[in-house]
């Protein structure tokens, strides 16, 4: 188990980036990857029915866009496209074009480009990381403490570029399961790799050591509040929340924020949201953080009927929390308490802040 682990390591860390540095290999690889779906799906033509013809195909081009890069991935796209319609279309071959025809190329055309893009996404992330720890080694080389600082990026890091690559299989998948619209999926898989990544961002600057839970929340909360004064007003003692929580919550802010411009206090003029923090120290030095999302203002809200995938990132994307939500005649209320790894809070009585 242990040498699969460091496999897997070696694979993202060094292997994928340096063949996505060398189209010479990196666009034959792709050519590859196709033959194999290609000859997949043909063995497969006899269990497979008519309406899945590019099933294979979707497998090839994620594969090859994270592993070979985004030029081999389009190349993929285009060679599936083609291959799907002729062999594997009503027909076989190029004629007659149905609406069946074209809505299944359409179709696989949108969602194959937007897996490259999302593997894009992720992609860049991973060199980027990998960019911020060869930095950071150069830098503690120099130091007494280099070493054993050197150990503790590395770990993170490691740690941190498979948690990357576990949210953002889960949330593809998570969201394609629950998303029929192409245009509503594109969108709301943009904004919740937007939010992880702005909080992905904040750890980095950090060396990874955690994110301010102010500069966390604020970055998160930006692209959703609505313009006018104090609609979205921010309280709590200054706090640094350790990476994976940063994550976690920003993830569940963001999809509070998207819930109440669609349902609640930002979907009329006059409705605010309050978000305030505490976070109390425990005599093993870990902290009890408690976190209360109140919504006023808004139209009168109920229980969902049917558990979506915005219920369910709230409810399940900070897996050690607690959430408790409230669906108030005066808007909602959602309670997440959870106890926290190395958190760290200044002495302060707290401060407010807003955005407009």
């Amino acid at each position: 188990m242990q040498r699969m682990v460091q496999l897997v390591d070696n694979l993202i860390e060094r292997v994928f980036p340096r063949l996505r540095r060398k189209p010479q290999y990196a666009y034959p690889l792709g050519l590859a990857i196709f033959a194999v779906a290609a000859l997949a799906r043909l063995g497969l033509s006899q269990w497979l029915q008519d309406n899945t013809p590019f099933l294979t195909f979707f497998i090839a081009v994620l594969l090859a866009s994270l592993i070979a890069g985004t030029g081999p991935g389009l190349l993929v796209v285009v060679a599936s496209f083609f291959a799907g319609w002729y062999f594997y279309l009503p027909g076989p071959g190029w004629l007659p074009i149905t609406n069946a025809t074209v809505v299944a190329l359409v179709s696989f055309s949108l969602l194959s480009l937007l897996i490259v893009a999302v593997v894009h996404i992720l992609n860049s992330k991973v060199e980027g990381l990998l960019n911020e720890r060869s930095r950071n080694e150069a830098l503690l080389q120099d130091s007494a403490l280099g070493e054993m600082q050197l150990e503790q990026l590395n770990v993170e890091l490691r740690h941190r570029l498979k948690n990357t690559f576990a949210v953002i299989a889960g949330l593809v998948g998570q969201s394609a399961r629950y998303t029929r619209d192409i245009d509503q999926f594109a969108a709301a898989l943009a904004g919740r790799l937007s939010a992880m990544g702005n909080a992905m961002d904040l750890v980095a600057t950090r060396n990874f050591l955690g994110a301010p839970l102010s500069e966390l929340i604020s970055e998160t909360m930006k692209p959703l509040v609505p313009p006018g004064s104090a609609r979205f007003v921010m309280r709590g003692p200054e706090t640094i929340v350790p990476g994976d929580v940063a994550s976690a919550l920003a993830l569940t802010l963001h999809e509070l924020g998207t819930n109440a411009i669609k349902y609640g206090a930002w979907s009329n003029d006059r409705g605010r949201v309050t978000v305030t923090w505490t976070l109390t120290r425990l005599d093993n030095d870990d902290g009890q953080f408690e976190l209360l999302w109140s919504e006023r203002g808004g139209p009168t809200v109920s229980a969902p009927e049917r558990r979506g995938l915005g219920t369910t990132l709230i409810d399940s994307g900070f897996p050690t929390a607690q959430v408790e939500r409230q669906f108030n005649e005066d808007g909602v209320q959602c309670r997440l308490v959870a106890v926290l790894k190395q958190a760290t809070t200044r002495r302060t009585r707290g401060r407010a802040s807003s955005l407009h």
